[in-house]
């Protein structure tokens, strides 16, 4: 059954949304600091909401999962199935906070909801693709399935103690996400 997923995620994660961020963003995978819509119309400012708490809440939830998406992607074309198939495991099981924090920045960014993932991940400054050198893929890979079952990936709990800290201010200690 994981297989069966891992093979529709794939599918999903990878060219489609990829051109048409390309399109909005250009072809380096980031946008810059003034970008348009993808309507083409108003501009959006891009980058991080410091001053906004559950925004930036969302913001760092969605990097965190980018990046897992990126490193469970680059372990199944590598052809580590384990750690891909703990991957679609860990997306399925995080999906609504992955979601609500999408639809959260599409609004954000857009006034829309329903903004490509890759495209958030752009006005964010996320890279588009994860770039290791095999033997640091290697461990990255061997680690994964075991990483996702820590706290640090719980996003209901990240996305709780991160706006925890965020409302703490001056004086808390961020490194408290990092647990």
């Amino acid at each position: 059954m994981h297989r069966v997923l891992l093979a529709c995620a794939l599918a999903l994660a990878l060219p489609a949304q990829a051109e048409e961020a390309e399109e909005i963003v250009g072809a380096g995978g980031t946008a810059s600091d003034q970008s348009l819509d993808p309507r083409g119309t108003a501009p959006v400012v891009t980058g991080y909401v410091f001053e906004h708490p559950e925004i930036f809440a969302a913001q760092l939830l969605w990097g965190l999962a980018h990046g897992v998406r990126l490193l469970g992607l680059a372990c199944a074309e590598h052809g580590d199935l384990t750690a891909a198939e703990s991957w679609v495991a860990w997306q399925e099981r995080e999906q609504p906070q992955i979601l609500a924090a999408g639809r959260l920045l599409g609004r954000h960014y857009f006034g829309s909801e329903d903004v490509p993932p890759d495209i958030i991940a752009a006005m964010l400054g996320l890279k588009p693709v994860l770039a290791l050198p095999a033997k640091m893929l290697d461990q990255a890979c061997t680690t994964l399935p075991e990483a996702l079952t820590k706290p640090r990936y719980d996003l209901a709990r990240f996305r709780e103690q991160t706006q925890e800290i965020l409302r703490r201010g001056v004086g808390a200690d961020p490194v408290e996400i990092l647990k």
